[in-house]
């Protein structure tokens, strides 16, 4: 229980009614905050009332006058027709954009570390806003780069107030800037009320600061203390990384600010600069704290076992708030009622689940692995009737999705691309399409899935547990048949599990026949486990390539390519099906070389973790040095991306690797383009470490999983809190049509270029700082291991 550590947590939560309303977010202890109060050293106006030195230009559905000392922008937030260029079915397609832009003489911004301004905005029925701003640079570093990660920022706003808005670009290109754009994306309402948006806009100004935000390497800002701002677990390392003028530290009782601890402060040099590391892992009790180091005080965090629960609470908030199909109080009323899927003449609606990002899509793949966790996440907590009961609501909310979009041969409504509210009409210009297909991998998956379910409503819901057997077995067989037939078969390019390779297929069938197990004893669904188990191992590095490197997996037993995931991570997989595999049939002839497999993977992740010490955060992993010659293989694991124009770019990003041999480098952060951020692949890597350590009664694998909690609530180069609302110094990201959330989690830390380097600038895009239930579903499974 949360104790009495957080009685305003505790009151929000009741009058949340347990999350059936939305928990506030508590900017106050934002990164925002913090910018709002930067002293300012020198400033420059754009236009601010007399001082108006460009005219706004008004673009695309856009209208503009000037009322004052405002600029207002003006546009209908729904069209008949989609832009022109948009696709004929409206995939990914808003109804256009209202915009305006000022046109600069090639203005050097250097000097100048942000952009600020005030907006106002007004709209009527309007509940979750948002505002885009863009500049150009044709300079040294030209902006916005080839896939708009640069130079683009997004953010919240609150209707009818003013909203002061501040972008932070230390490090982007701005030596020449020849545009300034303002715009909204007009994305309709869930209602169809024909509302127009109104947003006046004035004070745009440039402004130079005493101390931007660090936003690239491995070392933290001068005069900080990061550190898990969310707690730590009384077991295992407690320890702070600092940038500070002292030699020694003190642990303070936050309560009375007595000393509980005083010791050395560590100075460390390696390849990744000079660190300075507070060791407080003797401290075991339980209690509030903070870290003093001379004049530099650290966030206030606990030490406790149950530092997860708020976080999952916060993080239940989130995932409410994606609901799709039903009104959201606060968000939306009733949506995409008009997603139809059809099959064989057949149609069905798609509203359902939760939506999949800060955009409006659904992934069945993604609502069905939430479904997982939610539901791994009661059984963790049966001893807490509340949120027992309030998380298996949740998981049935997304089961009934997962279970109603089956065509019952085979055949499932698995996605939807979507960044827009419909009319909720079916028929009409704005439905949306919804893709259908026959995957063996996801028929595996949704069968393991929908087993575990049943196991996990056993006894609150025993019909609802029996249909969803019932479902798991006929998915099983659907996807037996189709494996069978056609093996590993390419998904559509926006699936996210385009990128499986054999090997992971493997992985699915051992863990959905492991479920299927579970659930119902039978011995068929035991001697597939059993005989997939095998080759899955077939597919594990046991030593051959003389590395000194074991455990890690390739993509089928040939060892050519090894496994990598960017943006999106199922690496937790095969350790998953393994351990689970184990705990079914411990008495199984094979469970010992089932065990040994998980060992090495574990002693793998050992092997690796230090390469990014003082912080811990898991590597993306070993690389072989000839991947970019495989041209066939590179579409799936890069989306929307040309091969000749990133093969130099491939090899740079390998060649900043540590290297192992001459065939071989490890990589911190993955291959990647367009699509960038680690958290799904450093919490898939923990979960799969925390597993192995939990079964293996491994501390030292235990501890690596609670290292990628630990970077996730601030202990990173940056010092941020990457969930919303959890801990402190947590900054805004890209929810755009949700809005920004309590318990949101995104995409990630990512890098710059091809360097193998943190990289989060305070630029509020995609894909990096996209809140994604891919993420929070892994951060949730990655928690479930210490509850």
């Amino acid at each position: 229980m949360l104790k009495n550590r957080n009685q305003e947590f505790r009151k929000e939560l009741q009058e949340s009614l347990y999350i059936h309303r939305t928990l506030p977010l508590h900017r106050e202890k934002s990164l925002e905050a913090e910018l709002a109060a930067k002293k300012v050293i020198a400033r420059k106006s754009i236009w601010c009332g007399e001082e108006q030195k460009y005219d706004p230009v008004a673009q695309q559905e856009g209208k503009v006058s000037v009322e004052g000392e405002v600029i207002r922008l003006s546009a209908d937030l729904t069209a008949d027709h989609w832009p022109e260029g948009a696709p004929a079915d409206g995939d990914y397609t808003n109804y256009g954009t209202a915009a305006f832009v000022f046109r600069l003489p090639e203005e050097n911004w250097e000097g100048y570390h942000r952009l600020r301004f005030k907006v106002f905005p007004c709209v009527e029925t309007g509940t979750v806003l948002h505002l885009n701003v863009r500049v150009t640079n044709v300079g040294r570093i030209p902006v916005p780069d080839v896939y708009s990660r640069e130079g683009a920022t997004v953010f919240d706003l609150r209707n009818r107030e003013w909203n002061d808005c501040i972008w932070e670009f230390p490090s982007m290109g701005r030596d020449r800037i020849t545009e300034l754009t303002f715009y909204v994306y007009l994305s309709g309402q869930a209602y169809d009320w024909n509302d127009k948006l109104m947003y006046d806009i004035k004070d745009i100004c440039l402004e130079q600061v005493e101390y931007p935000e660090p936003e690239k390497g491995w070392e933290c800002r001068r005069d900080s203390i990061v550190l898990s701002t969310a707690g730590y677990f009384p077991a295992g390392r407690k320890e702070a990384v600092a940038n500070v003028a002292a030699e020694r530290f003190a642990v303070h009782n936050a309560e009375d600010d007595s000393v509980v601890l005083e010791a050395e402060i560590q100075q460390i040099e390696n390849e990744r600069g000079r660190f300075q590391v507070l060791d407080f892992s003797s401290l075991t009790k339980e209690g509030v704290y903070y870290l003093q180091a001379g004049a530099v005080k650290s966030a206030v965090f606990p030490i406790a076992e149950d530092i997860c629960e708020e976080a999952v609470w916060k993080l239940l908030n989130f995932v409410y708030h994606l609901r799709c199909g039903m009104p959201v109080a606060g968000k939306h009323g009733s949506c995409h009622l008009d997603s139809l899927a059809e099959h064989n003449g057949v149609k069905l609606s798609f509203a359902g689940g939760w939506h999949d990002a800060g955009d409006l899509s659904q992934q069945t793949a993604q609502t069905g692995e939430m479904v997982h966790a939610l539901c791994e996440a009661a059984e963790k907590h049966r001893n807490h009737k509340i949120l027992h009961s309030r998380l298996l609501e949740e998981a049935r909310w997304g089961l009934d999705f997962v279970l109603r979009t089956r065509f019952g041969d085979g055949f499932r409504a698995t996605s939807a691309g979507c960044t827009r509210f419909t009319a909720c009409k079916a028929g009409d210009f704005d439905d949306v399409a919804v893709r259908v297909f026959d995957h063996s991998y996801e028929n595996f998956l949704f069968a393991g899935i929908e087993a575990y379910a049943a196991y996990a409503f056993r006894e609150e819901d025993a019909s609802l547990g029996s249909g969803s057997l019932k479902a798991a077995k006929e998915d099983f067989a659907f996807a037996e048949k189709k494996f069978a037939e056609t093996g590993v078969e390419p998904a559509h390019m926006y699936e996210h599990t385009y990128n499986s390779g054999l090997s992971q297929y493997y992985a699915a069938i051992v863990w959905a026949a492991a479920n299927l197990y579970l659930a119902c004893r039978e011995e068929y669904y035991a001697d597939r486990a059993a005989e997939y188990a095998a080759k899955l191992l077939a597919c594990q590095e046991t030593g051959e390539a003389g590395l000194g490197l074991v455990g890690f997996f390739y993509r089928d037993e040939s060892h050519r390519s090894i496994v990598h995931f960017n943006h999106q991570s199922r690496e937790h997989q095969f350790v998953q099906a393994l351990v689970l595999l184990c705990q079914v049939l411990p008495e199984h002839s094979e469970c010992p070389a089932w065990k040994a497999a998980i060992r090495r993977y574990a002693d793998y992740q050992k092997a690796i973790i230090g390469n990014t010490a003082p912080f811990c955060m898991l590597p993306a992993g070993v690389h072989r040095m000839d991947e970019a010659e495989d041209k066939e293989l590179f579409p799936y694991m890069h989306l929307l991306v040309d091969y000749n124009a990133e093969y130099p770019h491939y090899k740079e990003q390998l060649l900043q690797g540590k290297k192992l041999d001459d065939m071989h480098v490890l990589k911190n952060f993955p291959v990647w383009f367009s699509f960038r951020g680690n958290s799904a692949i450093l919490l898939s890597g923990g979960i799969a470490a925390a597993q192995a350590g939990l079964f293996l009664d491994d501390e030292e694998a235990r501890q690596i999983g609670r290292e990628q909690l630990y970077w996730m609530w601030g202990k990173n180069p940056f010092g941020q809190s990457l969930q919303y609302g959890v801990g402190s110094r947590y900054c805004a990201q890209y929810g755009v049509y949700v809005g920004e959330c309590t318990g949101e989690v995104p995409v990630g830390i990512e890098t710059y270029g091809d360097e193998d380097v943190p990289y989060f600038p305070h630029t509020n895009n995609a894909t990096y700082k996209e809140v994604w239930i891919g993420a929070a579903c892994r951060m949730l499974w990655l928690m479930n291991a210490y509850i």
